[in-house]
């Protein structure tokens, strides 16, 4: 059985460092407890993943959200996530939606917030908002299959 796991790698000769993750457990728990559509699950974990790399990156205790609202069919899509790589999260969607739905179809006009909570000290927010910029994907998500 998968688990979660976060690698980081240095190249040598060169200054470029990396990190894989892989989330199946907690990708599992999160989507597990309701019955999300499709693109709303990828979005969870697109989302995850970012949030996961972002907190391996934290050099002091605490916890980072990410947040995207829109004015689409899916309103709104957080993951919080800290130091220990504990994370969770939600979604909120109206309607059906398609599978091969992009981000903006999904989303609409829209901003994301991240929000950096360290234990000791100010919490710092910034916001972003977007129109028509596409969203490419950097990373891949895959959804495991399940035989029944």
């Amino acid at each position: 059985m998968a688990q979660d796991s976060l690698h980081r790698y240095l190249f040598d000769g060169v200054s470029v460092r990396g990190e894989l993750v892989q989330l199946s457990d907690s990708f599992q728990q999160l989507t597990g407890s309701k019955d999300y559509p499709a693109p709303v699950k990828h979005l969870l974990g697109e989302l995850m993943v970012a949030t996961s790399l972002l907190t391996a990156t934290l050099k002091f205790e605490g916890s980072i959200t990410v947040q995207i609202q829109g004015d689409g069919p899916v309103s709104l899509v957080v993951i919080n996530g800290n130091h220990n790589q504990v994370m969770r999260g939600t979604a909120r969607w109206n309607g059906e939606l398609a599978d091969t739905a992009t981000l903006q179809e999904l989303m609409g006009k829209g901003h994301i917030v991240i929000t950096i909570e360290p234990e000791q000290g100010e919490r710092y927010q910034a916001l972003s908002v977007w129109k028509a910029i596409p969203w490419k994907r950097v990373w891949k998500i895959t959804l495991p299959v399940r035989n029944n």
